[in-house]
């Protein structure tokens, strides 16, 4: 089979595989650290796109972001140039984070600050991640009253980046050291 060849893909249906984000991590960019062995942030398993390692600086971690039910969202779209055979993949996150507080706010400020990682947990399971090549930066944060008793109250966040393929999976033996809490 060359290289170009088509792969075969069965259909994958049914229970388990419900659109959404689960849960979702953040890590600033430069919380990260070079894989031992590697010159990158991260390494993929042999034969595959998943990812099996991800350095983290001492005491770093992937910081846990409470999401209200169904208002989390992941969206990459592909492209490919055929004029110059370039490939990109432009990444969209959007999020709610509730109430606005002194608190709400220092976590989008520090949002704001620089390059960000962000990991996520997809309702079907399987996690992805964005970010590791220091491109996902905040794009826009709307703060929001609601108009009645009921409303959404807090921040509408959207965090923006490319990557230079689709996006990377995580080995979900990774997850739990990597993160502040499952």
């Amino acid at each position: 089979m060359g290289l170009n060849s088509v792969k075969a893909y069965t259909k994958q249906a049914g229970k388990g595989y419900s659109g959404g984000v689960q849960k979702l991590w953040a890590i600033a960019y430069s919380d990260l650290a070079t894989v031992t062995g590697s010159t990158e942030v991260y390494t993929t398993a042999s034969g595959t796109t998943q990812i099996n390692a991800i350095g983290l600086a001492s005491g770093a971690t992937f910081t846990s972001i409470g999401l209200l039910r169904e208002n989390a969202s992941f969206k990459g779209t592909a492209k490919r140039d055929a004029s110059t055979g370039a490939f990109d993949n432009s990444i969209e996150v959007g999020f709610s984070i509730s109430n606005i507080t002194d608190t709400a706010k220092q976590f989008v400020d520090s949002l704001s600050y620089a390059p960000v990682a962000l990991l996520i947990k997809l309702r079907s399971g399987n996690y992805v991640v964005t970010g590791l090549n220091g491109t996902m930066e905040f794009s826009e944060a709307t703060e929001d009253s609601g108009t009645k008793n009921g409303d959404f109250v807090g921040y509408l966040i959207k965090v923006m980046g490319f990557e230079d393929g689709f996006t990377k999976t995580v080995d979900p033996a990774l997850i739990a050291s990597i993160v502040d809490k499952l």
